[in-house]
């Protein structure tokens, strides 16, 4: 009971839902604050966390552990470099642009903004960010500007010779990028936030709406619409680009970016819709695919994991089909790991399961589009590849691949996976 009041306090005070996030998380977030709290019990602590702010506040820093690192989906990256020469300052001469990066975790991404739009040669006097965050220890670590290597990830690292100075085993942010950047404490679902200031060209909020309620994230969506000018862009995470679109923003239909045009638009009947952030894995395979795909994906009905941490809460039946369900669990958590975001966690467990299983045609294909959203394009191909050998006919692997491919500049190999992947689609 003292566990379930703690989720419904984390729920009301940063809309986190422990069903999304998932009970076990929010557990043993809890049992290590007891412990540090020296602490007898979660009866004890409930107690404390309900009167105390500083520790509310130490809750959520161990129940929201960022993971991010710079150009994390780097096609998001060129697209907004891309839009902002291309479209925005013709119509806005001598305007400045205004950034909005929230939640902007330890400041990843709006650094990475703020690189990708110096290196697109837009000056300094031209655009201003603004990282907003409900973690102080995630905000004193993005003004500081010290990076380990974890931040950094991907082939191409170029900007880390531009931009940072080694110190040991940390980089250095260089003065130049950061002073772009103002980071404040803030919470999305206040809807009072920055409330009577000029609104923002660009919002990135990627990753944030897969963790809320279904009332936290028509809060947080009411916020975005005030904040967002009227002609702005929305940038989210690969699996709450519908749930924008359902509440009435227009899908840019892009090839890896998951993105949104501010769209007024009458909702029927003046009902408020249905923002349920779908994470089945089928979501993301057919967003990337951008205008090649108009099928609609499969949904697959919803998977409890038990948390691997807390083994005592399985069955204690016999089961002979326990070896299978076991593995089976192990995909189903890859899964939902990869949809949330997770993609480290996610590899890692979808290799511990392809070992078991080589023949899997879903994890060799759930690891390509891991290795696709870590911008390893070349293991990508290798995964999308095997997919397609233990199956010829994987449209969605065929469709990935040939942007991959075609990516990498096997335009001709690309054109011919695309007919591959239409003729299947058509017979189907």
């Amino acid at each position: 009971m003292s566990l379930t009041m703690i989720e419904s306090l984390l729920e009301k005070e940063i809309g986190v839902s422990a069903e999304a996030i998932g009970s076990g998380v929010i557990a043993k977030a809890v049992h290590l604050r007891v412990a540090a709290c020296g602490l007898a019990d979660i009866k004890a602590y409930l107690k404390l966390v309900k009167t105390s702010q500083e520790e509310q506040d130490h809750l959520i820093e161990a129940v929201v552990v960022p993971e991010t690192w710079f150009f994390r989906n780097k096609n998001s990256f060129a697209f907004l470099a891309n839009y902002v020469t291309g479209e925005w300052l013709p119509k806005h001469r001598g305007d400045r642009l205004r950034v909005l990066s929230v939640p902007c975790s330890m400041g990843e991404e709006p650094y990475s903004i703020a690189m990708a739009l110096m290196d697109a040669g837009i000056g300094d006097d031209r655009f201003h960010i603004e990282g907003v965050d409900i973690s102080d220890a995630a905000l004193g670590k993005a003004k500081s500007g010290v990076y380990t290597e974890g931040s950094f990830r991907g082939d191409d690292l170029s900007f880390r010779k531009r931009y940072f100075e080694p110190r040991g085993d940390v980089y250095q942010l260089n003065a130049d990028v950061r002073k772009k950047a103002r980071f404040i404490r803030g919470n999305v679902l206040d809807r009072r936030l920055f409330m009577g200031q000029d609104p923002y060209d660009i919002i990135f909020c990627r990753n944030l709406l897969i963790y809320l309620s279904s009332e936290a994230k028509r809060r947080a969506f009411e916020t975005l619409d005030r904040l967002l000018a009227t002609t702005g862009i929305l940038f989210l995470g690969h699996a709450e680009r519908q749930a924008a679109i359902e509440w009435g923003f227009a899908g840019i239909p892009e090839f890896g970016v998951f993105a949104c045009r501010k769209e007024r638009r009458k909702r029927e009947n003046g009902l408020k819709p249905d923002l349920h952030v779908h994470s089945h894995p089928c979501q993301r395979q057919f967003e990337k695919a951008g205008k090649m795909v108009d099928v609609e994906p499969p949904l697959r009905p919803s998977v409890v994991i038990d948390e691997v941490f807390e083994p005592e809460i399985l069955s204690e039946q016999p089961d002979s089909n326990e070896p299978f369900k076991a593995q089976k669990d192990l995909f189903n958590e890859a899964q939902r790991l990869a949809d949330q975001g997770s993609l480290l966690s996610a590899l890692e467990l979808c290799e511990t399961f392809l070992g078991e299983n080589p023949v899997h045609v879903q994890a060799h294909f759930l690891m390509g589009l891991i290795h696709e959203a870590l911008d390893n394009e070349e293991r990508a191909e290798d995964f999308f590849n095997k997919a397609i050998y233990l199956d010829p006919n994987h449209y969605e692997s065929l469709n990935h691949l040939s942007f991959v491919v075609e990516h990498r500049g096997g335009k001709e190999r690309a054109v011919h996976l695309r007919r591959r992947a239409q003729r299947i689609s058509e017979n189907r």
